[in-house]
């Protein structure tokens, strides 16, 4: 045994104190002490008479001697200091602990606990914890898998989590993407993108450790959750038992995620394949048609307004796990519709009993650009373009407003902003140039004007820059302040940009040209 403790490292007071045996401990007196290693655990002598072997002990003291003995306590602290004993635990103390105990812990460093508990049970199982550190660990990891493995389907994410919280005495807690609350207990910081890797990554994070384990749903896919276990001064055994447990736990959560993956994609394919046949549909619908859109609940009696929302090519894969985020952010300001879920974003729209005035459209507009803000202040990485179309009346209207909110967003999209959204009217001469933008004459005159710059733009910094730069008068002091960058930098950039290209930025027919020929780059991405 003393070879297992040696091997998993000497444990510390704190340490101790933190494990289950002394849950709910009380530490009273001598928090200089709480780094004391300990190697042993005693029970302290039933008289004054000390023994000479409590070096690095934890002394358990039985509270009822303290009925018989006031000043026990105060002697027994002092001979611990002489001899460097751990720490004194006083168990089911009878009185309080005097305050003049409590301060003479303090002055002498010697950590003075009080708990409630069966003094042998507790003595037990702490000897267990400095004396056969993987026999608890074992004992851990069983007590762990017996725990998630009787976790029900109707118990869901919160129970496993529970589980794994209650058996390790610690926060567990699943994330998303960007460290978004998924389940469980919510963290007092946030987990860093550093910690957010493909593999294990446990860390003291200010005064408590944090185990934080990836989840993968598909063979060969990014990690889309984390699940996180937190706790204050774990012994090695815990951190041993954490990451075992982790992992086998990680297994039950990755199976709930896609098993309701499934689920929603299944009814995203079905939802989608209605709105593929509402775009697809003549002036006139078919009844099955009509009956697939009542028999969901999607409202086309009356005047329909059309969002189109698109997010970034490589954010694809986040759109289900944001769907049901999207529509409480859409239903808060009471924009009410369906969310239909597409490859490359959502589509939803409103739906009004009478035609809509210019001001109530202004007023919608003004709502959705809100809640599409908000919901891109929680992703800060997710690209988000959107259109809204005209309203037109049932579900031929809803078909031609659909398609006016498709080339609203891919306008926007053009823009370069992150998160943007415009009504198709608020576009002018842009639609006017919409088919030039997409015409593969004009792309091809894009890219070669282009290339040179794009041949040297490995960070794609260049190519943003020189859109910003000439989309506000070629000043380096706004570009800057646009870009988060110096203006030095932006200078330092736009030198590159006119010593790799042919053309004269100074010249406005031709500055024009490559004004227009950013925006087809943007388009086309």
């Amino acid at each position: 045994m003393g070879g297992a403790a040696a091997e998993h490292g000497p444990v510390t007071v704190q340490q101790l104190a933190a494990a289950p045996p002394l849950r709910g401990a009380e530490l009273v007196g001598g928090a200089d002490g709480q780094g004391n290693q300990v190697t042993s655990v005693r029970l302290a002598p039933s008289s004054r008479d000390g023994g000479d072997d409590f070096a690095s002990a934890v002394v358990l003291m039985d509270g009822e001697q303290l009925a018989r003995d006031t000043y026990l306590v105060d002697f027994t602290l002092r001979w611990m200091h002489d001899l460097q004993g751990g720490a004194l635990v006083v168990v089911s103390a009878r009185n309080a602990i005097s305050l003049a105990s409590c301060r003479l812990a303090d002055k002498l460093g010697v950590p003075l606990l009080t708990v409630d508990g069966d003094l042998l049970q507790l003595a037990d199982g702490l000897r267990e914890i400095v004396h056969a550190p993987d026999r608890v660990m074992s004992a851990l990891v069983i007590d762990g898998v017996h725990r998630l493995s009787r976790v029900s389907p109707a118990q869901g994410l919160p129970g496993l989590l529970e589980a794994l919280g209650e058996t390790l005495g610690a926060d567990a807690t699943l994330i998303g993407a960007e460290g978004s609350l998924v389940a469980g207990a919510p963290l007092a910081t946030p987990v860093e993108d550093r910690d957010r890797l493909p593999v294990p990554m446990g860390r003291h994070h200010h005064d408590r450790y944090r185990l934080v384990h990836p989840i993968t749903l598909a063979s060969g896919e990014a990690p889309s959750f984390w699940l996180v276990v937190e706790t204050a001064a774990p012994t090695t055994v815990w951190t041993g038992a954490a990451g075992m447990l982790a992992h086998v736990a990680s297994q039950h959560v990755a199976m709930r995620l896609v098993s309701h993956r499934l689920e929603l994609e299944r009814d995203a394919r079905f939802r989608l394949g209605v709105l593929n046949a509402v775009m697809a549909s003549s002036d006139h619908p078919e009844p099955a048609l009509v009956q697939q859109l009542a028999t969901l609940g999607w409202a086309t009696e009356g005047w329909c307004s059309a969002v189109h929302i698109r997010v970034g090519a490589s954010e694809s894969a986040r759109v289900l796990a944001l769907t049901d985020e999207l529509f409480q952010e859409l239903d808060r300001l009471d924009l009410t519709g369906p969310v239909i879920e597409r490859p490359d974003g959502w589509t939803t729209w409103l739906t009004t009993p009478t035609e809509p005035t210019a001001a109530v459209q202004t007023a919608t507009v003004q709502r959705l650009r809100g809640a599409l803000r908000e919901f891109g202040n929680g992703h800060a990485t997710l690209r988000l373009h959107a259109g809204i179309g005209r309203p037109y009346p049932g579900v031929a209207g809803l078909k031609r407003s659909l398609d006016e909110a498709r080339q609203a967003a891919t306008l926007v999209a053009a823009g370069g902003t992150r998160v943007g959204l415009q009504h198709i009217d608020e576009f002018g001469v842009q639609r006017i140039l919409f088919g030039w933008y997409t015409s593969d004459d004009f792309g091809e005159f894009a890219r070669t004007l282009l290339h040179p710059v794009q041949s040297i733009d490995r960070d794609e910094d260049l190519i943003r820059t020189l859109e910003v730069f000439l989309d506000n008068e070629s000043s380096p002091t706004v570009t800057a302040a646009i870009l988060g960058v110096h203006r030095n930098t932006v200078i330092k950039r736009v030198a590159r940009i006119r010593s790799a290209m042919s053309v004269d930025l100074d010249e406005p027919d031709q500055r024009l040209a490559v004004q227009l020929a950013c925006r087809v780059v943007n388009l086309r991405h």
